[in-house]
């Protein structure tokens, strides 16, 4: 094999050799408290660290489920910042696995939790979506079994 194959092969490979994984996803929000009784006390995560961010007004902090095996929800806010951030339109979504879709966004709408789509069925699962405080889209997705 020759230098110019094991480059290319290296490229192909990527980060696969060294065993990578998605960990989080990140992102602003304009008032803590207010994301942490969505996130805490509706959806039913846990507030795993909280620690300072890039900037001297800057926080931060992880959110998770006990068994979600290392996928977070980072939190980042700005102590002094007293506007809304602009959600922007390239940011779509996360998506949390849930067993019965139905119940979950049932459970989601006696929050007072905004729908941007109903369960619907596609591809072999059902899903649907719902948006956060600051309009951050989360999609309950339930496998179904065949």
């Amino acid at each position: 094999m020759t230098d110019h194959d094991l480059k290319v092969q290296d490229t192909v490979r990527g980060l696969s050799q060294f065993e990578p994984r998605v960990s989080m996803v990140s992102y602003r929000v304009a008032d803590i408290e207010r994301s942490l009784r969505f996130y805490v006390g509706v959806l039913g995560m846990t507030e795993r660290a909280r620690f300072p961010g890039y900037g001297a007004d800057e926080r931060e902090l992880v959110l998770d489920y006990p068994r979600s095996r290392g996928a977070s929800v980072m939190l980042m806010w700005n102590v002094t910042r007293s506007q809304p951030y602009n959600v922007g339109d390239a940011y779509n979504r996360f998506t949390i696995t849930v067993k019965d879709a139905h119940a979950a966004l049932k459970h989601l709408v006696q929050h007072e939790t905004p729908v941007a789509v109903p369960v619907s069925e596609a591809n072999g699962v059902l899903w649907a979506v719902v948006k956060d405080p600051d309009g951050y889209m989360i999609e309950l997705l339930e496998p179904l079994r065949t």
